[in-house]
């Protein structure tokens, strides 16, 4: 494209008066708003606007200001000075040179005595000659800033930074254009409609840039509140998915940080680093369809409650009987002593049986074939009951039993200590009692555990379904995969080591190092670090657990530092990492 030029009469004394708007002038204005519209980082962002325009002017200095949200204030954002050789950016404390500008005074009026408020407030552009000789301004902030460097600012060139809707973003102010040879000279009033198209292009881009953040922010938010509705769902794992964030990200950076060894050449972009952040903090996104009870479920028998109480309270009906059968004999003339020795082994045996119904309950041991024969043995023996069991059902609960069942359990009858009735079968899960106290291990039966680990697959479908722009086509199979294993026994789909990336491995340890440690589970004890770690090691060993990854979660420090911060004081204890080394 070419472009015409435009003949600008030269005006004496001004900034390197051009005798013409190049065609390269203009050239160079358009590359830079293509650049400007290009450029994600904010503080590049900042700095290409600020270098451009103090290009254009030959100005010494300039800053930077946007409005803050509520728009009460303009905030420093960048500031270059090449007489004092200073270059300064928010959030740089020590260096922090200027405190926010309020657009209005304490009585709530205009604030038109500082010219960068004045500016934002009308969006016009001021251009002072010699700023302490300028009437209407107060620029005793600028003497005070010379008093204490030394310097001496002289001509200003204050800018509003307007959206094509003609909003006032920020402040743009250059300070004392300079001729070839470095005097300081007035800013050439001709040049201003160049710089006023900059900041119309800056101020597109900035403008964008908050779009395009306040979206990210948005999604972040609702990640994050998707997330605590998880852990809300159940107290016992609140904070799983915040806290594996944390870990996944720990293991990330050491692997970025490692100089020697097998991540040497590991890096990640910023987007990868989001998605990363991004499916961590979804990983568990299925279990919102999971229900509460089977997420919670503490001992074999418990459903919304744990049934041990109902199951106790049987063995107490069965102790009462026992006791008045004993004192019925008595009337009846038998031997006192041999009623009451009666009783007294039939208490120790209820005792004994509850007893072992209660242990079982639990779930922390392996269930061996004996005990789950004694189990169906304790079942056999029945209780009176003398209500009517289909009083005060819900529509759902009456509807599982046929009218023939429900016409018998509306008489009295004698019915088994322990059972697995099939109306306690619905919702693809068994709650016989029976059934579930003769678990193996743990609390879950088949059928729970299924629905468990169906939250990946959920957690998969829900992800896929969104449409994530390309640089996060990585979130689902990220988040997805957190239960597959190194050999292929893990699930849903039976990933082997060489199908999963490092992100995914990295999840896969983040996620079960934070359900080791965790203290809030209702099945398990808190474990110390040591337990977790040697839990982990055995992991490694039998090519569940990506070695080189936990090797450098050991040799990085990050196991300690996570548990610093989220473990209790007495699970702290000291792990020797050196039997987990291979090389060591």
């Amino acid at each position: 494209m070419k472009f015409a030029e435009t003949t600008i009469p030269p005006q004496a004394g001004t900034a390197r008066p051009p005798k013409s708007i190049a065609a390269s002038q203009l050239a160079k204005l358009v590359d830079l708003g293509i650049a400007l519209s290009a450029e994600h980082d904010r503080s590049a962002l900042h700095q290409r606007i600020l270098k451009a325009a103090r290009e254009f002017t030959n100005a010494d200095g300039g800053s930077l200001y946007l409005l803050n949200g509520d728009e009460s204030e303009l905030h420093f954002r960048i500031m270059e000075n090449d007489t004092l050789q200073r270059y300064v950016v928010d959030g740089n404390q020590q260096e922090y040179p200027f405190p926010p500008v309020p657009l209005y005074l304490a009585d709530g009026s205009p604030n038109h005595e500082n010219i960068a408020s004045h500016v934002a407030l009308t969006g016009e552009t001021i251009n002072i000659v010699d700023a302490y000789a300028a009437d209407g301004f107060d620029f005793s902030g600028t003497r005070r800033f010379d008093a204490a460097t030394g310097y001496r600012s002289q001509s200003f060139l204050t800018v509003p930074l307007k959206s094509a809707r003609g909003r006032v973003l920020g402040v743009l102010q250059l300070i004392n254009a300079r001729r070839e040879d470095g005097t300081v000279i007035p800013f050439d009033p001709m040049i201003e409609p160049l710089i006023t198209a900059l900041t119309s292009q800056s101020a597109v881009a900035l403008e964008n840039r908050r779009l395009l953040q306040s979206q990210r922010d948005l999604i972040d938010s609702f990640v994050r509140i998707l997330a605590q509705g998880i852990d809300a769902k159940s107290p016992h794992t609140g904070a799983h998915c915040e806290r594996v964030p944390v870990l996944a990200k720990m293991l990330a950076q050491a692997a970025v940080d490692q100089k020697n060894g097998p991540f040497a050449d590991f890096s990640l972009s910023e987007q990868e680093w989001y998605e990363l952040d991004l499916a961590a903090w979804l990983h568990d996104i299925g279990k919102i369809v999971t229900p509460e009870h089977v997420v919670e479920k503490a001992t074999k028998l418990e459903t919304i409650h744990n049934r041990i109480h109902e199951v106790r309270t049987r063995f107490e009906v069965l102790l009462r009987d026992a006791e008045i059968d004993m004192l019925r004999r008595q009337l009846a003339g038998e031997d006192q002593a041999i009623c009451e020795a009666d009783f007294a082994a039939r208490r120790d045996e209820l005792r004994a049986q509850f007893e072992l119904v209660a242990q079982s309950n639990i779930g922390s041991e392996n269930l061996d074939l004996s005990t789950i024969v004694a189990i169906r043995d304790i079942a056999t023996q029945t209780w009176q009951r003398n209500f009517d069991r289909t009083a005060g059902l819900s529509w759902a609960e009456s509807s599982r039993m046929t009218s023939e069942e429900a016409a018998i359990l509306s008489q009295p009858g004698a019915e088994p200590l322990l059972s697995d009735r099939q109306d306690q079968v619905y919702n693809h899960v068994n709650n016989g009692e029976i059934y579930n106290l003769s678990i193996p291990r743990g609390t879950l039966t088949p059928e729970e555990r299924t629905i468990i680990n169906d939250h990946v697959v959920l957690t998969q479908d829900m992800l896929e379904q969104l449409p994530f722009p390309p640089g996060l086509r990585n979130v689902p199979g990220i988040a997805g995969n957190h239960h597959e294993k190194m050999d292929g026994s893990g699930y849903p789909r039976g990933l082997r080591g060489e199908d999963m990336g490092a992100l995914e491995k990295i999840m896969v340890i983040a996620d079960i190092f934070e359900a080791l440690t965790a203290v809030d589970r209702p099945y398990k004890k808190p474990k110390m670090l040591s337990e977790c770690i040697d839990i982990l090691g055995r992991m490694r060993d039998d090519n569940k657990i990506d070695s080189d990854l936990f090797e450098l979660f050991l040799t990085s420090g990050a196991y300690r530092e996570y548990g610093d911060t989220y473990l209790r004081p007495d699970q702290r204890d000291d792990v020797d990492i050196r039997h987990y080394l291979r090389n060591a």
